[in-house]
């Protein structure tokens, strides 16, 4: 499965939804009315039957069109490439979840389809684009002169490919092949909200897993553990948000998302005594919540943004001594990597792989209000698998 689309790459166009009995070219329908024969409307006829792009899973499969593989979840922002058969016909479609929780692929959108020629040979079959354009029929100067000149064009040794963009997964891909000239090829993508469609709805219950947290009393010795502690508080990694909020700490909420979708990320900023700063929050739930709920995986203190104590597991904290941090280290066996950056020295260490660790900061130049060769801030991250 292909997954992994960001929020930010979906359009919010509105798409009419047509009657899939019409024929394509009385359903291509400009904003003013009239019929536009044009690549942008994002459907094609089967056997008479008209699809519009995006459409929802249950107007796709009403068809006639079956899942073959099994059924499944999306979650936010995501799409995944799935077939499906009609008689002697399969097409690969693009199933997309452009709501805030985590649902089934029969709640979701089917935002394109690919008709490829290896699957849809000798097949008794009319497929029509608008604008007159025929699967098996019509050629390179057909398509130019229905749509115009493509957006891309690749030439290769098999195969001329044709593709319309208006943006990002907006687009219809055409290709005709050197041996028969025709159009085999097709693939339309439209990665937009239909009409009507819900994103779903937040959840403002307190998870499980979060009333689970128990918070720890005092730092760890063990410099392998995954704690911080900011002013006092002690906080082992991940830690929810609710638990600073409940030490004092507010959520900025003009600076701070107000929800965040299903297994996804957002930004929170915390205010405590003058003393801002932010960071990013994960929700592990499969729906979306409040701030609240969400998950810090990583928290950092002083430096230029927090100037407040703090410390790591072992006695590691701000104001240390390069030396006696080494020392520490040394006696606990601890392995780091060490790297320099202008006036700055950077230790990382109990970091077996990337989104886990701890990272030191010491200044080591001469023109600043930080003690040379002192810890200046310090951060620790522990990520949810």
């Amino acid at each position: 499965m292909l997954i992994g689309l960001t929020a930010t790459l979906f359009g919010m166009t509105v798409c009419a939804e047509e009657d899939g009995t019409e024929a394509i070219e009385d359903s291509a329908e400009s904003e003013g009315g009239e019929d536009t024969g044009d690549w942008t409307d994002y459907q094609l006829s089967i056997d008479g039957d008209v699809y519009t792009f995006p459409m929802m899973y249950e107007d796709f499969i009403s068809f006639g069109w079956v899942l073959n593989d099994t059924e499944d979840t999306l979650d936010p922002y995501s799409y995944s490439i799935y077939y499906f058969t009609k008689e002697d016909m399969q097409c690969s479609v693009y199933i997309l979840n452009l709501g805030i929780n985590t649902v089934s692929i029969e709640d979701c959108i089917v935002a394109g389809i690919s008709i490829d020629s290896y699957y849809w040979e000798d097949i008794d079959s009319t497929v029509e684009l608008p604008g007159g354009i025929v699967k098996g029929v019509s050629t390179l100067d057909d398509i130019a002169a229905a749509y115009g000149t493509p957006t891309d064009t690749y030439e290769g040794d098999l195969y001329t490919e044709y593709t319309y963009q208006e943006d990002y997964n907006e687009e219809v891909e055409l290709t005709v092949y050197n041996d028969s000239g025709v159009l085999e090829d097709i693939v339309i993508e439209n990665f937009v909200e239909p009409d009507g469609y819900e994103i779903g709805e937040i959840s403002t219950d307190e998870p499980q897993d979060v009333m689970a947290y128990v918070k720890p009393d005092t730092l760890s010795d063990d410099l392998t553990e995954y704690e911080i502690e900011l002013d006092g508080d002690v906080y082992s990694l991940p830690v929810p948000v609710n638990v600073l909020t409940e030490d004092g700490w507010e959520i900025v909420e003009d600076d701070s998302d107000s929800m965040v979708a299903a297994h996804y990320y957002g930004w929170i900023y915390l205010r405590r005594d003058n003393q801002t700063f932010s960071t990013t929050i994960t929700n592990e739930e499969d729906y979306a919540t409040i701030p609240e709920y969400c998950w810090i995986e990583e928290l950092s203190v002083g430096g230029y943004t927090l100037d407040i104590d703090g410390s790591l597991p072992g006695g590691i904290k701000i104001g240390m001594t390069e030396e006696d941090f080494l020392a520490v280290l040394d006696e606990a066996g601890m392995e780091y990597e060490c790297s320099d950056s202008g006036d700055y020295r950077y230790y990382t260490y109990n970091s077996p792989s990337y989104g886990y660790g701890c990272e030191v900061e010491i200044y080591v130049g001469d023109d600043s209000y930080f003690e040379k060769d002192t810890i200046i801030e310090i951060t620790c991250e522990n990520s949810f698998d």
